[in-house]
């Protein structure tokens, strides 16, 4: 019979406090030595832990030893779990997080060795693992209790509360306390510790109203044998009492090599992203990466940072990832893309919980060690990094960017889609302690603001590759070719004469030297060509000739409201599109919550929903490789929105192939001058010609350039003016070139 917990006295403390104690050597090891069972209801917990106690755990199982386990869903938030409610998405969402988390690469064959003897407990049912959650009337919130209970033979059992998560992280890493209640003590600490044992004992059994169980252990018990293996517990292996100190405060043991990324092991990486690495890294990791949307940017990002992280590493010090994205849509495509190199992503955005907040810390806390063989990373956005107002009162209480002024070690700074970067607020926001930068972009020059792309380029560096659209798709073959059918949309006669007032408003503000007034008619006018009711009645043409019945499409609209009718024209579609032709449409806009945004995605892609309505919130990032036509009933004068929403289009879909897509654009055409046109008309024309131009020049149906250059000397554009009218043959519109 193996020693029981009281055996262990007087080493058994009132209170563990890490540091300076060791949890362990000092607590866990010897209580799985002395235990047969084990109970845990704890916030998270990462099976990493077990793995380094795993000598105990062969004596554990042993002497009988099993385990019961309630733990909340790691990859869920607050947030998530609201939008997801209480149906079946949700249980497949947990089913999936857990089944995927299984099945990343394991590092090394140690670690391996000991998670076999996991998948043993699970498939003996030593170990049964329950997911709980809170209980709420529309939808789940996270569960937060920490309750411990070890009990051996003998009837004595003993109980911790509090902290720590049952993870690496919590017993070795970061700061972390709790009492423990011994029942063979005192009277005192033993009614504690049945206190304790019985809240468990009632959450257990689901006799707690207001919290659900869910049992997963036929969900994760064939992921794990086909992941790890399964082996049975060994006596050789059950004598070791302690795990060497250098392999948890040095992070040099074989196991955990898990804290630093690799390369997936059957990424392919193209000859292109591995010279924009190494040219990357030799620019002592400075630098851009322009490349057309589609052409791996993000893969070839993480690759450049999993690089980094095992040159740093190799220096025995960490290193701490910052990824700002644009859109929230981006946190999730980035967390995922992540982890498939190993990295353990936290993420950041909007307002953050008590228990966000505190993993961050924990996150932050490691990356600002000393030493350390790991790297951190955090994902959040554009917004979420930038204070709300440029003070350095705001800035100081600023719970990201304090985090961020206390990092004093290694620091990358990723810039997805940089060119969001580039305003005042959002310059000043990004952290000046970094000592690496890369950013990202298929279109780095900011629209108008040479200040704006300046400053960006002096922060993350200059192009250390560029890769144009023609090249993504005809010599790298990354992207699927387009055809591209532009349809000239005039204005009723209506909207003629409301055009002339405004561009008679417009001349006189500016003979008047009124600028600001000149500004306010020229958007005035803007709205009326983006709302143009003819684009309305092509619409219904495109979708009568055959549209109504394609699946796998886009379509953008104008913003706002039309400046006749005061209706948005996201309602006017989606009614049209319903009614007169019986199609499956959905809305995707700002105001869609991310999880039905991911929904709605997956929904497009199956063939489910016929065609998106989108505004602008599609245009930046956003992975459909489903979609297949591209409807542009609407667009800015700002080149990267179309630059954007055609990589959407022509992204290679790997489930379902694609030859090539289709882009439909619509352009309204002013009414003829009687005269010469006034500079702001030719602005206008030329502007939207300017865009037509460089979607017809990557075409494979270049052809329609010449359409839009007859179009354009037939309204008085002068070709001096305008250089896209003398393309020939082999030119290009892209704004970078290396």
């Amino acid at each position: 019979m193996s020693e029981n917990l009281p055996s262990w006295d007087p080493r058994w403390k009132r209170r563990y406090n890490s540091p300076p104690d060791n949890l362990i050597n000092g607590f866990y090891i010897p209580a799985f030595g002395r235990s047969c069972t084990y109970d845990r209801a704890v916030g998270f917990f990462s099976a990493n832990l077990l793995a380094q106690i795993a000598p105990s755990i062969d004596r554990f199982i042993l002497n009988g030893g099993a385990m019961r386990l309630i733990t909340s869903p790691s990859n869920l938030n607050d947030e998530e779990l609201m939008a997801l409610g209480k149906g079946e998405e949700l249980k497949s969402r947990i089913k999936k997080d857990l089944e995927k988390a299984i099945t990343q690469s394991i590092p090394d064959l140690i670690l391996k060795d000991r998670l076999q003897l996991l998948t043993w407990m699970v498939a003996n049912s030593r170990l049964d693992v329950r997911i709980a959650l809170r209980v709420h009337a529309q939808h789940y919130a996270l569960f937060h209790e920490k309750i411990g209970i070890f009990a051996d033979h003998d009837g004595n059992w003993m109980t911790f509360t509090g902290s720590p998560n049952e993870t690496l992280g919590g017993a070795t890493l970061n700061s972390e306390s709790f009492p423990l209640h011994r029942s063979w003590a005192n009277e005192e600490q033993r009614a504690y510790a049945e206190e304790e044992r019985d809240r468990f004992e009632q959450v257990w059994n689901e006799q707690v109203d207001g919290i659900a169980l869910w049992r997963v252990n036929e969900w994760i018990e064939e992921p794990m044998r086909a992941t790890f293996g399964i082996r049975n517990p060994s006596p050789a292996r059950a004598h070791t009492d302690e795990v060497d100190e250098l392999s948890l405060l040095g992070i040099r043991s074989p196991d955990d090599i898990a804290f630093v990324p690799s390369l997936p092991e059957h990424l392919v990486l193209h000859d292109y992203q591995k010279k924009a690495v190494n040219d990357w890294l030799r620019a002592s990791g400075r630098g851009t990466f322009a490349m057309a949307t589609g052409t791996g940017k993000t893969i070839t990002a993480l690759a450049a940072a999993t690089q980094a992280s095992i040159h740093i590493a190799e220096n025995d010090a960490p290193l701490l990832v910052l990824v700002i994205v644009p859109l929230i849509d981006l946190v999730e495509q980035w967390r995922r893309d992540a982890e498939r190199f190993g990295f353990r992503p936290a993420i950041c955005h909007g307002k953050l919980n008590k228990g966000q907040q505190e993993h961050l810390k924990s996150v932050f806390s490691a990356a600002r060690s000393r030493y350390g063989r790991r790297t951190e990373m955090v994902i959040t956005t554009a917004d979420s990094l930038t204070p709300g107002v440029a003070s350095e009162a705001v800035q100081a209480d600023h719970f990201l960017q304090r985090q961020l002024s206390r990092h004093t070690g290694h620091l990358l700074v990723i810039g997805d889609e940089m060119h969001s970067l580039g305003t005042t607020s959002r310059l000043a926001a990004l952290p000046n302690n970094a000592t690496l930068t890369l950013g990202l972009s298929a279109t780095p020059k900011r629209h108008g603001d040479e200040e704006g792309t300046e400053a960006l380029l002096e922060y993350f560096g200059n192009p250390v590759i560029s890769i144009n659209i023609k090249e993504a798709i005809y010599k790298y073959k990354a992207l699927v070719p387009y055809d591209y059918l532009p349809s000239q949309i005039e204005l009723t006669a209506e909207e003629v004469v409301r055009y002339k007032q405004i561009s008679q408003k417009i001349a006189t503000a500016y003979a008047n030297g009124d600028d600001q007034a000149a500004d306010a008619h020229i958007r005035a006018r803007t709205r009326l060509t983006q709302h143009a009711s003819n684009k309305q009645q092509r619409l219904r043409q495109l979708m009568a000739q055959g549209l109504k019945d394609q699946t796998h499409q886009i379509i953008y609209v104008a913003e706002g409201r039309d400046p006749e009718t005061d209706f948005p024209q996201l309602a006017e579609t989606e009614r049209m599109l319903r009614q007169d032709f019986g199609m499956k449409v959905e809305r995707y806009y700002g105001e869609t919550d991310p999880a039905a945004r991911e929904a709605l995605q997956v929904r497009l892609a199956r063939g489910e929903i016929q065609a998106l309505l989108a505004m602008k919130c599609l245009d930046e990032g956003v992975d459909i490789p489903s979609v297949r036509i591209g409807v542009i009933t609407a667009s800015t004068q700002n080149p990267r929105q179309f630059v954007q929403r055609r990589g959407r289009l022509l992204r290679r879909d790997p489930d379902n192939p694609k030859s090539h897509a289709i882009i439909h654009d619509f352009i309204v055409m002013p009414p003829l001058p009687s005269g010469v046109p006034s500079d702001s008309e030719k602005r206008l024309l030329g502007a939207e010609l300017a865009r037509a131009a460089e979607l017809a020049d990557a075409a494979r149906n270049r052809e329609m350039l010449f359409s839009i250059i007859s179009w354009a000397l037939e309204y008085g554009l002068s070709p001096t003016d305008y250089p896209w009218m003398n393309l020939a043959e082999g030119d290009s519109m892209e704004e970078w070139s290396q």
